[in-house]
């Protein structure tokens, strides 16, 4: 019965940003890494994404304080997003543009959300805030340092 429960319990439960390195294990860069630009972006939570989530690179680590930093390697093609743990390295040539979306309170809870679109019509999402309108403040900032264009999804409620 308890194994039951717990099934029940984890499929129900809601997504723990702090037990995903632990369920799918990152993999190392083995390159070396120069920010060139960056952007700290308060102190938001890095989502995972299984093609791109890698061990934040020591290089990288070192200018982490207790925020979230954006950031690109023109050296090596990368954009990168990252915190203490958990780095998002995604090739600048693969990349199309920048987006943010905000979701408004409905029976779910308000998010804002970052993410970036890719030349295959497909998305990394960087981070999901529990604060709406939160990556609004950092658009601008956000073309400065990437140089790709941010838009916005419109509005919608979470239902």
């Amino acid at each position: 019965m308890k194994s039951f429960l717990k099934a029940l319990t984890e499929m129900f439960s809601k997504y723990d940003p702090d037990n995903d390195i632990v369920n799918f294990p990152l993999k190392k860069y083995h390159g070396r890494i120069e920010i060139n630009k960056a952007l700290e972006v308060g102190n938001c939570r890095v989502h995972y994404s299984p093609d791109y989530a890698f061990e934040t690179p020591v290089e990288v680590q070192n200018r982490i304080k207790d925020n979230t930093l954006l950031w690109i390697d023109n050296q090596n093609s990368l954009l990168g997003f990252s915190d203490q743990k958990k780095t998002l390295l995604v090739p600048l040539n693969k990349i199309n543009g920048i987006e943010i979306q905000n979701m408004l309170k409905g029976r779910g809870p308000a998010e804002s959300c970052l993410w970036i679109y890719l030349y295959e019509k497909s998305f990394v999402t960087l981070s999901i805030s529990p604060e709406i309108y939160y990556f609004d403040q950092y658009a601008d900032d956000i073309i400065k340092t990437t140089g790709f264009t941010v838009t916005f999804s419109p509005e919608f409620y979470n239902a």
